[in-house]
């Protein structure tokens, strides 16, 4: 049975707060595509992805104060995206990570290692489950 990549949904188990940068990170994408133009058509795909995150995460805070003690140290989430959303988020994970990486300073030199180590956590998990990349 051939499903198309909308239908088809792929799991990753990763920390909260992991999660948390994803969703940074598709909101900068989706920020920076709205001001071009959105020439790759991805606003609708990032907002997708964010109210996934949203209803996926049980907690998820309704304002920047509940983020002060959300999530709990070490807490884990199971996220589930169709393979066109695991698509947006590991090229938005590469993206700015370079965007990271380029700035030179140590902490952004932090910033860009991490996204690399959840792109590779997401990429692992998607791989045993029979994705690949288009």
């Amino acid at each position: 049975m051939n499903r198309s990549a909308e239908e088809t949904t792929y799991q990753a188990v990763m920390e909260t707060r992991q999660w948390l940068i994803i969703d940074a990170t598709i909101d900068n994408e989706v920020s920076t595509e709205a001001e071009e133009g959105d020439p790759r058509d991805v606003v609708h795909l990032g907002n997708s992805i964010r109210k996934a995150g949203w209803r996926q995460n049980p907690g998820w805070p309704r304002d920047l104060k509940g983020f002060e003690s959300w999530p709990a140290p070490g807490q884990e989430t199971t996220m589930t995206l169709n393979a066109a959303q695991w698509e947006l988020v590991l090229s938005a994970l590469v993206r700015w990570s370079a965007v990271s990486a380029s700035l030179g300073d140590a902490e952004s030199a932090a910033d860009a290692e991490q996204d690399r180590v959840i792109e590779a956590l997401i990429r692992r998990q998607l791989a045993e489950q029979g994705w690949s990349a288009a």
